[in-house]
C-alpha cells in the first residue's frame, strides 16, 4: 500500500472511526476492559460499539458477539482488550474479518521482559504479514474528540470532564504522561481535535500519526511528547510537510544520553549526544522544541489562536508599572523586544490615560483603571494601530468586580487586529481567565509564562524554509568509496589522518599539504619541499590521538628541528611512519564532524574546536546533507559565533569557506551513510583568506 493510500485509511478508521469492535470487553464498566464502551456510551460516540466477548450476549447493555466474525456490521477500528498472548492470533483475525486498523492495549511486551520482546516480534511478524496496521501494544488508545470516538481506558476520563473541541492534534509515545498533558489542556481551555498513544510503536509510530494528522481539516497544530525518536527520517519529513502547510509541530522531548564508548575515539561523538542531534534536527526542520508540560501548553494556547508573528516588537499595557517591567525582563529573556514608542504615538496615548501614567511602553495605565474600565477599551484601539507593534500583551490582575468590562474591551481589541495578541491575569478568581478561554483569547497567570510563548510564536515564525539541499558538482564519490575499501581491505576500522584527510580532499574540502616518510632524514627532505614552518607527526591507525603520547611536534622551522622531532615521534610508536604537514596560517580552530545516529542516520558537527572543543562545549548538530545557507545558519548559532567577526581588532573569518567545508562535509555523510560512523575534522583552522583541515580521525562501521 502507498503511503498515500496507508495515511488514508489511518485517518479515516484510526482518526474517525464510523464503528468499533472492543475485543475482549468485559461487563464490568470499572475494569480496564470495560471502560472503553463505557466511556464510548457516556460520551456520546454516534457510530456503532461492537463488544467482542466469548461468554455473553449482552456487554453493558449492548449486544455482544463472541468474535470478530459473529460481528453483523463492517468494523473500521478494533480495540484489542485482550493479554499479551493472545494478540498476535487476534490480529489475523482482525485480517480475515476486513478490520485495517488495531489498537492494542496489552502491557507485557518488549518493554517488561525478554518473552515480551518475543511476543513482540511475534506481533511485528503478523502486522508484515497481514498489513493490519497496529497503535501500540502497551497503549492506552485514541481520543477523537470531535466524534467522541475514545477507544481508551485513560482514567483522565473517569472525572467529570467536558470534552472541548479545537484545533490541536496530539501524539504522546506515553500513555500516562500524555493523559496528564490532555487533562491538563482540556480543563485549562485547550480544545483538540485528537489524542492518541503510541505506546511501544511495533508499528505505528509518533511520525506516521502525525503524518496522518495533518491530513485531517481541522487540524492545525500538532503536540508530540517523545521519550525517544524510533523512525527519525520520517518525523523529519513530517516536519518538511507540517511547515509546508503552516501547521506546527510544537515537541517535548525527554532523556538524554551519552554517545557511548566511541567517544575515547571522537570529539564529534561526545559533542554530538542524541539530545544535541534532536535538538539540531528540530531547529533544522522547523519543530518547535518546549522544555515540559507547562511551557507546552503555554505554547499551545498562544499557537491555537491561529496568528502568526510578522517581528519581535511588544507593546504591553498594564495595571501596574511592576508587573509592566517583569514583561519587558521576561519578554527579553525570550528574544521580544519592547521598544519605546516614537513621541507621536506616545502622545496619542497620554491622551486617553492618567498623566501619572506611562504612554513609553510598557504602557502604565495605572489602577486607576480599576475604576474606569473604558480606559482599556480606548488605549487598546490605539495599541492594535500603532504601526510598529508585532505582539501585544495586556497584563491585569485581580479587577473581579469590572472583569466583564475588561474582557468585552479586550476582546474588541482582539479581533481588530490579527497581530498575536496576549493576556495575563493574576489573581482574583480565575472567572475572567475562563471568560477570556471561552472567547478564543490566550490567557496567562504569570508574564514569564506568556514571554515564553510569545517567544517560541517568534522562533517559529523566523524559521528558514526546509531547503532540499543539491549536491556539489565537483566531489568525487567514487575516490572516497575507493578509500574506504582499501582500508577495509586492509582490516582497518579506524583511519589515520592522513587516510581519513583523503576521504575530506575527494569532497573538495580544502587540507594542508602532506608528505608521509619513514624516518628522520626522508622527514627532513619532505619539510625543504614544503617550505616554511612545518608538523611532524605519527601516522598510525592504532593510535588515534597521537598528542597524547607526544605524538605531534609543530612549528619546526630547521633541518635539525625536523630530525630531532622525527626521531622523537617515532618512539612512540616505532612501526609507524610520519607525517610532514605545512603548518596553516594562525586563524581560529573549529571542529567539523560527522557521526552516524541511531534515529536520524548521518548527522553533521560544527562547533570550536582545537583546545577549546571540550572546554568550550559549544557546538550545532544537522541532519544531512545540508546546503550551504543552512549551514551557515548553523554555523551562526553558535554561543561564539562573535568571533566569526574577529576579536580585539582582528579581520573577520571567512565564514562561507566554512559553510562551504560543512555542506561538502554533509554530502560525504549522506553518501557513505554505510560506512562511516564517525569522522572529525579538528581543528578546522579559518582565517580572512579561506578554511584548511589540519587533523582528520575516521571510524569505520
Amino acid at each position: 500500500m502507498s503511503d498515500e493510500h496507508s495515511r488514508a485509511d489511518l485517518v479515516a478508521k484510526l482518526l474517525h472511526p464510523k464503528s468499533i469492535a472492543i475485543v475482549g470487553a468485559s461487563n464490568d464498566p470499572v475494569k480496564l476492559s470495560g471502560r472503553p464502551v463505557d466511556y464510548l456510551r457516556r460520551f456520546g460516540y454516534t457510530g456503532r460499539i461492537l463488544p467482542i466477548n466469548r461468554g455473553r450476549e449482552t456487554v453493558q447493555g449492548l449486544p455482544a458477539y463472541p468474535s470478530l466474525a459473529d460481528a453483523p456490521a463492517e468494523i473500521d477500528l478494533a480495540m484489542v482488550m485482550l493479554p499479551a498472548a493472545e494478540v498476535a492470533e487476534c490480529l489475523r483475525d482482525c485480517q480475515r474479518h476486513g478490520v485495517s486498523v488495531a489498537i492494542v492495549a496489552a502491557a507485557g511486551f518488549a518493554e517488561a521482559s525478554a518473552k515480551g520482546a518475543e511476543l513482540q516480534a511475534e506481533l511485528q511478524a503478523v502486522v508484515r504479514e497481514t498489513g493490519v496496521r497496529v497503535l501500540g501494544p502497551n497503549c492506552l488508545g485514541a481520543i477523537s474528540v470531535a466524534e467522541r470516538a475514545v477507544p481508551t481506558f485513560t482514567s483522565a476520563l473517569d472525572e467529570d470532564m467536558r470534552l472541548r473541541s479545537g484545533p490541536i492534534g496530539f501524539v504522546s509515545q506515553s500513555g500516562a504522561f500524555g493523559s496528564f498533558i490532555f487533562s491538563a489542556a482540556q480543563r485549562t481551555g485547550i480544545g483538540f481535535t485528537h489524542y492518541l498513544n503510541t505506546g511501544n510503536e511495533a508499528d505505528l509510530s509518533v511520525a506516521e500519526v502525525l503524518d496522518a494528522l495533518l491530513d485531517t481539516a481541522d487540524t492545525k497544530v500538532l503536540l508530540a511528547y517523545l521519550e525517544g525518536v524510533t523512525d527519525g527520517r520520517r518525523l523529519l519529513e513530517v516536519a518538511r510537510r507540517a511547515n509546508e502547510l503552516d501547521k506546527p509541530i510544537l515537541a517535548v522531548k525527554v532523556g538524554s544520553s551519552a554517545a557511548g564508548a566511541r567517544a575515547a575515539q571522537s570529539h564529534t561523538a561526545s559533542l554530538a549526544g542524541a539530545d544535541t542531534v534532536f535538538d539540531g534536527a528540530a531547529r533544522q526542520f522547523g519543530i518547535v522544541r518546549l522544555s515540559g508540560m507547562d511551557p507546552l501548553l503555554d505554547a499551545a494556547r498562544l499557537f491555537a489562536a491561529g496568528r502568526r508573528a510578522r517581528g519581535n516588537r511588544l507593546s504591553t499595557l498594564s495595571l501596574s508599572g511592576g508587573a509592566g517591567v517583569l514583561m519587558a525582563d521576561a519578554a527579553a529573556a525570550h528574544g521580544i523586544d519592547v521598544p519605546v514608542w516614537d513621541e507621536q504615538w506616545q502622545q496619542a496615548m497620554a491622551e486617553v490615560i492618567p498623566p501619572f501614567g506611562s504612554a513609553r511602553n510598557p504602557i502604565d495605565l495605572t489602577a486607576t483603571l480599576i475604576s474606569d474600565p473604558p480606559m482599556l477599551r480606548r488605549s487598546l484601539r490605539i495599541a492594535v494601530t500603532h504601526p510598529d507593534t508585532d505582539l501585544i500583551a495586556v497584563l491585569l490582575g485581580n479587577a473581579d468586580r469590572g472583569a466583564e468590562q475588561l474582557v468585552d474591551a479586550i476582546e474588541e481589541a482582539y479581533q481588530a487586529t490579527d497581530r498575536p495578541f496576549v493576556v495575563v491575569w493574576t489573581g482574583g478568581n480565575g472567572r475572567p481567565a475562563e471568560l477570556l478561554a471561552e472567547r478564543g483569547i490566550p490567557c496567562y497567570s504569570d508574564p514569564g509564562r506568556a514571554a515564553a510563548a510569545l517567544g517560541a510564536l517568534v522562533e517559529y515564525g523566523r524559521r528558514p524554509p526546509v531547503s532540499t539541499p543539491c549536491r556539489p558538482t565537483d566531489v568525487d564519490s567514487a575516490a572516497a568509496r575507493a578509500v574506504v575499501a582499501s582500508a577495509r581491505a586492509a582490516g582497518q576500522r579506524v583511519l589515520d589522518e592522513y587516510t581519513a584527510s583523503q576521504l575530506i580532499a575527494a569532497y573538495g574540502i580544502p587540507r594542508a599539504e602532506y608528505r608521509v616518510v619513514a624516518g628522520p632524514d626522508a622527514a627532513v627532505a619532505a619539510a625543504a619541499e614544503l617550505a616554511g614552518p612545518v608538523a611532524v607527526k605519527l601516522r598510525s591507525s592504532k593510535v588515534p590521538h597521537k598528542s597524547d603520547i607526544g605524538g605531534v611536534r609543530l612549528g619546526l622551522t630547521t633541518a635539525a628541528e625536523v630530525w630531532a622531532a622525527a626521531e622523537q615521534v617515532l618512539r612512540a610508536e616505532p612501526s609507524g611512519e610520519l607525517l610532514v604537514q605545512r603548518m596553516a596560517e594562525p586563524g581560529t580552530e573549529l571542529i567539523l564532524g560527522i557521526q552516524r545516529d541511531p534515529a536520524f542516520g548521518p548527522v553533521v558537527l560544527a562547533g570550536f574546536g582545537g583546545v577549546l572543543a571540550e572546554l568550550l562545549a559549544d557546538s550545532k548538530v544537522a541532519v544531512a546533507p545540508i546546503d550551504a545557507r543552512t549551514a551557515t545558519d548553523l554555523l551562526c548559532s553558535l554561543r561564539g559565533a562573535a568571533l566569526f567577526d574577529g576579536v580585539r581588532g582582528g579581520q573577520p573569518v571567512d565564514l562561507d569557506a566554512v559553510a562551504d567545508a560543512l555542506a561538502r562535509l554533509s554530502w560525504l555523510a549522506h553518501d557513505l551513510a554505510d560506512d562511516l560512523v564517525s569522522l572529525d575534522v579538528n581543528p578546522l583552522v579559518v582565517g580572512a583568506g579561506g578554511a584548511i583541515a589540519v587533523d582528520c580521525l575516521a571510524e569505520l562501521g
